[in-house]
């Protein structure tokens, strides 16, 4: 028996062994086959006794046929229903082919994945693949594992700085850990429209077609078959195009030096396996780092903005220097020598010592291959985008639903229409036939594409404000947001901290605010500023590194130049020979420096972290750095100490504790990080609008509730729930932000005495206090109260996250870092914020008109050539990409236009290029490299200015927090999120009255194919036309409805199966039945019926069809009036222009009709002639639809209507 843990991993819930039934005992086939060979021996056998006809021999063979196809499609729908279809529970590994897999929450859908078996060199591997995750078979422990690597149970530094690589034969390493290989798995067009057209939706419009094609209509059907496909296609193309856009964040392979058998030898990067040694450097081709490494000698400068999102370069140092009989920590002291897979090298520095590795051939630095493929932290974050939670689609359970409760209606239609039709003798045939036509009309073929109007009218408006999205159809998911979650630097506030000053130097204990500027900094403090950074000049002349460390430097006058030295005038220069990196764990950096021959140590951290390593603290040195943080400035302490003349080696030696002990303290920085400009108007409008507003953010507790409140998440007293400070029995209290107030919380006292703290103030809570209660009791009820979070993890964010969803929130996540991603993917709503800028989009949009007039207009020149044409004009838009000359003379037009300055000198030398005879236009990447005096120096340096070079075209790199959010704002503003929730309202409410609208056609429908068909009322072709006229232009004009700006606190409704929906149809459906039977009954007394009725006769006007014409057309008016969703989610019907007046026109020609008010338009129309009697009942019939439409809808809207927020909105609660 296979054990009960089968697969040792946190992504899977359950898993079974399988192996495959045999093809004839699957359900469709078991079954069916059977079936298939008792109706072939009636058929043959016993036809006149069963059958009888041929219209029975259809109706038994289809309905045979569709139940086998609608079991053979089950298993498309539910992984379950397929394992139990197509396989059997394996008892042992050995007859196993496949594996069910079952997921934990979040980690994606269930699978059925093959069990692969290879032998080589007579070792049997067996494993398989899920979410592109290896699993091996650990015969001893009897459970599938992923392979381990060295770095998962840490090792000694000691065996890492003395390792020489990988030797001998590495097949081993081959079949365990795979090659490098890093391709992001993007669908094919076919495996997508796969997905689309096993919908349930998509199978019964494709079974309707099928019936349409045994009748008459088949140039109707395949018209509608046509109509479905492409617009599916469409919608697959549109999705492929976005996914392969997203997704190219793949490595290629490229040549690198690897350390095998104690020599360097080049491979392919894709060839890599854990533990090899390679040569860092910045290649040629500007390839990013292929997997993940740790830098054993050297340094780099590393870009992980294709990791992070964030564009600040990092200083990456090896971990020579680390104590040997120390473990790795890559996620602590050593996470500054991790290079990640994907991150960019700007700069190496090779080792300057001799180490027992031979120099590399091309001067780079050793790193050691940690992690290859898809279990680096590149390959874990794509798998964290693609597999972390199931791709969102159409509720096909509340469609499936929808078209069985139309089904209802049409099947009771064609009962009677198959019942009184026999009663009339008709053949049965035909019956049969008419009841297929109502059958099918349930669901028109406009249903999937009014839907996807529905949501594609909301893209488009959300591109306008630069907005896309990989998800269209989460889009309604953001009409019922209930908790908008937003982090804080790079999404409230500016990614760029602003320097203030420095504090703390004055020696009045009671002087906490004064602030000194930089120019007033004591030399011993600017010279620790100057030493205390990590700041870097490459060799292209920019400095990288920290902002803010930029900032401070650039405000004390220091400046950074090669080889790690700092100058300032009237201070000499710094070197800085060691660098003891930021550590989160530590929570500071320290540099050792030679500063005018004499050496020290610069320290500086967290103002709490540096207290503990002074020698003396100043007595308001709490009270000064809790004043700054309170009123949300970032505060960061200052220390440094003399050290005794030493060399390099000795330098080396220093032990970091040593190194960071016994400072003196130089004083706090004080940084400031603005606001976004449009951060306060969106959290506002969203308070206004009844949504909860949380912050969950890494920084300080005072900082981020200082931010909170100016941005109005926080508008009463706040209490900060975390530990108590100097208290080892790791209990929490509530703490305000002044410390005035403190309040012991005991989570075993009861929700009575937390509600009365919750009902009086506001609360933020750290990640400390979640940690400690993540396994109790009351962390929901803290979760539902809480407003701001701060010091939590990435980890924490997606708890927090998906605590909300447990509770039955609808959640939304905007972000704009690595941090972020997971919680960017388990919200309902991810909004993944750039850095882009309103003109630079548009300068980017410019551009790519510019490049495809290029292309088109080198294309042009290209097949001109060919043909020995001369060359044509050079369009004005590009003349100034071009060197002048007789075919182009706009140059000087275009330069002008673009920003140059024209200078006599200039247009001298044009005239002469210009008077020149014709040649071939260079193309711009053949134009010469100037030279001196030379016209093309002229021009160059005149369009330097002019903008219209590449370089000065905003370039937007996608980083994976944008590629891990189902929405992505290109512009940095918060805004995008008022934005998401408009258009994702105009959706949802967009899809409700689709629905509606369409269920009450259809049921109408339903009753004139029965009924009224066989009471032999026909429309003719000018009356048809113009209903199908009215339903075209409807149907086109109802979703351009544009939303409100301001956002209403009511709610759109979730879904059609409640009392506001299905009360509203019913009740408008018995409106419309009565006024039929109504206006029916009227005109039998003023023309009895026809004891036996022709239905296959021509159409001729008539009072009967004149008068449940005119009817149905208010009906179709009325259907769209009533049911159109306006205010408060989007503007009214009278705002929607070609809605409104296409209505009123129609309404205008039923009264006109009704009234006989134009007699010519009546003739056109071939109505009838009626008496004043019937034409006074028929516009009181008309009016009375109308009226009792509209009073059926706003009756069970205003009694039934589920459009209140819900509670977690609610700043305050009730203490009963």
């Amino acid at each position: 028996m296979p054990p009960k843990s089968l697969v040792a991993s946190p992504l899977v819930r359950d898993s079974r062994l399988l192996s495959p039934k045999p093809f004839l005992s699957r359900p469709y086939v078991l079954f069916f086959l059977p079936l298939y060979a008792t109706f072939a021996h009636i058929y043959y056998k016993q036809y006149d006794r069963y059958i009888k006809g041929s219209e029975w021999t259809f109706v038994y063979l289809g309905t045979i046929i569709s139940l086998n196809v609608l079991v053979w499609l089950m298993p498309e729908w539910n992984v379950g229903i397929e394992a139990g279809f197509k396989f059997i529970t394996a008892t042992e590994l050995a007859e196993a082919t496949h594996i069910l897999i079952k997921t934990t929450e979040n980690n994606g859908a269930d699978d059925i994945v093959e069990i692969h078996r290879v032998e080589e060199d007579g070792v049997l591997q067996i494993f398989f693949q899920f979410q592109k995750k290896r699993f091996l078979w650990h015969a001893d422990e009897e459970v599938f594992a992923s392979p381990k690597f060295l770095i998962d149970e840490p090792p000694k530094l000691g065996l890492l700085q003395k390792w020489e690589g990988n030797k001998g034969d590495l097949s081993h390493l081959r079949r365990l850990y795979g090659d490098n290989s890093f391709d992001i798995p993007i669908p094919t067009f076919l495996e997508l429209f796969k997905e689309h057209a096993v919908a349930p939706l998509f199978v019964f419009q494709v079974f309707c077609v099928a019936l349409w094609l045994l009748d008459e209509f088949w140039y109707y059907a395949l018209f509608n078959m046509f109509t479905i496909v492409s617009m599916e296609a469409a919608s697959v193309f549109q999705r492929l195009v976005t996914l392969k856009e997203f997704r190219t964040m793949g490595v290629k392979p490229f040549p690198i030096y690897v350390y095998r058998d104690n020599k360097w030898t080049s491979i392919e990067s894709d060839k890599l396996l854990p533990m090899d040694i390679v040569s860092v450097t910045r290649t040629a081709e500007d390839s990013a780092v292929p997997c993940d490494m740790l830098l054993l000698d050297g340094s780099c400068i590393v870009n992980e903005a294709m990791l992070s999102g964030e564009s600040t370069p990092l200083l990456k140092e090896s971990i020579k220097l680390r104590p040997k009989d120390e473990s790795l920590q890559v996620n602590g002291l050593d996470k500054n020598s991790v290079l990640h897979g994907g991150t960019k090298i700007l700069q190496v520095t090779p080792p300057e010592t001799q180490s027992h590795l031979q120099p590399s051939p091309d001067k780079g630095s050793p790193a050691l291959v940690t992690k290859t493929g898809f279990e680096t932290s590149q390959g874990s974050l794509v798998r964290v985008m693609i597999y972390s939670a199931e791709r969102v689609g159409v509720d096909n359970r509340e469609a499936l639903f929808f078209i069985l409760f139309l089904l209802i209606f049409a099947i009771v239609a064609s009962w009677y229409v198959w019942v009184e039709g026999s009663k009339m003798g008709r053949i049965q045939s035909k019956l049969i036939l008419d009841c297929v036509l109502i059958i099918t009309s349930v669901v028109p073929p406009e249903l999937p594409i009014e839907l996807t109007m529905a949501v594609n009218s909301s893209l488009a408006a959300l591109s306008k404000f630069y907005v896309y999205c990989t998800e269209p159809f989460r889009i309604p998911f953001a009409g019922r947001i209930d908790v908008c979650c937003f982090d804080k630097t790079g999404t409230l506030t500016g990614e760029d901290l602003v320097f203030e000053g420095l504090a703390g130097l004055s020696k009045d204990p009671k002087d906490i605010r004064h602030m000194y500027m930089a120019s007033e900094a004591p030399e011993r403090t600017s010279v620790a500023i100057g030493a205390a950074h990590a700041l870097v000049k490459l060799d292209d002349g920019d400095v990288v590194g920290d902002p803010m460390e930029k900032a401070t430097l650039n405000a004390l006058g220091w400046i950074v130049e090669h080889k790690n030295v700092t100058t300032k005038e009237g201070l000499g220069k710094i070197t800085i020979q060691r660098r003891f990196q930021f550590s989160s764990a530590l929570k500071r950096s320290a540099s050792i420096a030679c500063h005018q021959g004499k050496h020290l140590a610069a320290v500086k951290g967290a103002p709490e972290t540096i207290r503990q390593r002074l020698v003396k603290v100043p007595e308001n040195y709490d009270a000064i750095y809790k004043s700054f943080t309170r009123s949300g400035s970032r505060v960061l302490a200052l220390a440094s100490k003399a050290l005794p003349k030493l060399n390099q080696r000795q330098i080396d030696d220093l032990d970091r504790e040593e190194v960071e002990e016994q400072l003196n303290f130089d004083g706090f920085m004080i940084f400031h990080c603005p606001l976004k400009n449009d951060a306060i108007e969106t959290i506002e409008m969203l308070n206004e609008s009844a949504h909860r507003s949380v912050m969950i953010t890494g920084d300080n507790p005072l900082t981020a509730v200082h931010v909170a409140r100016e941005v109005r998440i926080l508008e009463r007293e706040t209490l900060i729930l975390d530990y108590a400070e100097n208290v080892q029995s790791n209990k929490l209290v509530f703490r305000n932000v002044e410390e005035t107030i403190t309040i012991p919380f005991d989570p075993e006292s009861g929700n009575f005495e937390q509600d009365k703290i919750f009902a009086k103030y506001d609360v933020a809570a750290t990640g400390h206090a979640l940690n400690a209660l993540k396994d109790h009791a009351q962390l929901r009820d803290l979760i539902r109260h809480t407003w701001v979070y701060a010091r939590v993890s990435p980890t924490q964010k997606e708890f927090i996250l998906n605590t909300l969803k447990d509770m039955g929130y609808q959640t939304l996540m905007c972000g704009d870092g690595t941090n972020d991603v997971g919680a960017l993917k388990q919200a309902h709503v991810g909004i993944a914020l750039l850095n882009g800028s309103e003109e630079g989009m548009k300068k980017m949009a410019e551009q790519r008109k510019i490049d495809s007039l290029k292309t088109v207009y080198e294309k042009q020149c290209d097949l001109l050539q060919r043909w020995g044409q001369p060359q044509p004009v050079v369009p004005d838009k590009i003349a100034h990409l071009y060197p002048p000359g007789p075919k182009n003379p706009h140059y000087l037009d275009a330069l002008e236009k673009s920003g140059a300055t024209i200078t006599p000198e200039m247009r001298k030398l044009v005239e002469e290029a210009n008077s020149k005879p014709e040649q071939a236009v260079a193309k711009p990447a053949d134009t010469p490299r100037p030279t001196k005096d030379d016209l093309a120096t002229l021009l160059s340096s005149a369009g330097a200015g002019a903008g219209s070079g590449d370089d000065d075209v905003p370039s937007l790199k996608l980083g994976d927090a944008s590629c891990a959010a189902p929405f992505t704002s290109k512009l940095a503003n918060v805004s995008a999120v008022t934005n998401i929730i408009r258009q994702g309202r105009c959706a949802l409410i967009n899809t409700i009255q689709m629905y509606k609208i369409l269920a009450l056609n259809c049921l109408i429908s339903a009753y004139s194919l029965s009924v009224m068909y066989l009471a032999g009322v026909k429309f003719g072709d000018g009356q048809a036309t113009t209903c199908g006229i009215l339903l075209s232009v409807c149907f086109l004009s109802i979703s351009r409805g544009k939303p409100l700006h301001k956002l209403a606190k009511e709610r759109p409704q979730a879904g059609i199966f409640n009392t506001y929906i299905m009360g509203s149809i019913l009740s408008q459906f018995a409106v419309h039945i009565i006024v039929l039977i109504y206006i029916t009954t009227e005109i039998y007394k003023l023309e009895p019926r026809e004891p036996q009725v022709d239905l296959e006769k021509e159409f001729s006007p008539s009072l009967l069809n004149t008068g449940i014409f005119i009817i149905q057309l208010v009906q179709q008016v009325s259907t769209f009036a009533v049911n159109y969703q306006g205010e408060p989610f989007r503007e009214n019907i009278r705002n929607n222009k070609g809605m409104y007046y296409g209505l009123i026109g129609v309404s205008l020609l039923a009264f006109c009709g009704a009234t006989e008010f134009i007699p010519e338009l009546n003739d056109a129309m071939k109505f009838v002639p009626m008496d004043d009697d019937f034409k006074f009942k028929l516009t009181l019939s008309l009016a009375l639809d109308f009226v009792g439409s509209w009073v059926a809808e706003h009756f069970f809207k205003h009694f039934f209507m589920n459009d209140k927020a819900a509670d977690i909105t609610h700043r305050t609660i009730q203490i009963v």
